[in-house]
């Protein structure tokens, strides 16, 4: 996919697509079919179906291109160090962001559905959708395509923020959306400094299967519990300065890798090779 670089138009379509497959996964699991993880494809096979028929004909009129996933280490030898830091950082990130995702309890008809998906499905269903096919699908939507398209047409702030209240807006709900938006900015600019795809799968794998976890061992807790749930005062307080510092200190060693230039992968379109295009720039619609 990687010659299809959506315009802010084309990242609407790519939204109303996305919300044609939910209405799709919503009548299979209505009909009684109890499989998250078939739901939740029914979900994603049009975005990105349509992403990728589209970068197929992109490709054949000779339009440029920019890789999807193209890691640079920067200061640091391997990737390695990367992604040891986003996987340590992960979980505290997603404790500092939960205090504002309380400010948004889910309905009851919302928490219900989710409750029901969850109760319904077998653990390795379940697993199979949330930490494997979301991370690598919404990854692939998100920032593969959105943050990587605009990227090549604004400042990377822009296409930062903006890619990251879409992954806020595909959740449906103002809870899972403020979690969302807060990991979506972090994923972003990750992706954004590494070029490195996997490197926001990774994030978004260790998140989900933390809460995966979670679930499991507390499982008489509401679907929205919160680590304020499970951590009595004052511990939790002290907890969300340690998520504090260890965040911080983690944003910082990646900026501090990323710091020269040089060491940024450019999110300029490329000239297709000869065997592939002509190297026109994509088109803007």
């Amino acid at each position: 996919m990687r010659f299809y670089l959506p315009s802010w138009a084309q990242c609407l379509i790519l939204v109303v697509i996305f919300f044609v497959g939910s209405v799709a996964a919503s009548a299979i699991f209505l009909s009684g079919i109890e499989s998250s993880s078939l739901t939740y494809a029914a979900t994603m096979v049009l975005p990105l179906l349509w992403a990728f028929l589209i970068s197929r004909r992109n490709q054949a009129a000779g339009y440029g291109f920019v890789p999807l996933d193209e890691p640079r280490s920067g200061r640091f030898n391997s990737m390695f160090p990367v992604f040891a830091i986003v996987i340590v950082a992960t979980p505290f990130l997603a404790a500092l962001i939960e205090p504002l995702t309380a400010l948004f309890p889910m309905s009851d008809v919302m928490g219900a559905a989710f409750e029901k998906m969850f109760d319904s499905s077998r653990p390795v269903d379940t697993f199979i959708a949330a930490s494997i096919l979301a991370p690598i699908c919404e990854e692939l939507l998100c920032r593969g395509l959105i943050c990587r398209g605009l990227l090549t047409r604004s400042k990377p702030w822009v296409a930062i923020v903006v890619s990251a209240l879409i992954f806020a807006l595909l959740h449906g709900n103002l809870q899972q959306g403020t979690a969302a938006f807060g990991l979506g900015l972090f994923m972003g600019w990750v992706y954004y400094k590494t070029h490195s795809l996997w490197a926001t799968i990774t994030i978004h794998f260790v998140n989900n299967t933390l809460s995966q976890v979670m679930m499991g061992l507390f499982p008489d807790l509401p679907i929205d519990a919160t680590y304020a749930s499970v951590i009595p005062q004052p511990w939790y307080t002290i907890f969300l300065i340690i998520s504090a510092l260890i965040t911080a200190a983690s944003i910082y060693l990646i900026y501090r890798n990323y710091k020269d230039d040089q060491s940024i992968i450019s999110f300029e379109i490329r000239p297709a090779s000869s065997g592939e295009a002509m190297g026109r720039e994509c088109p803007e619609e």
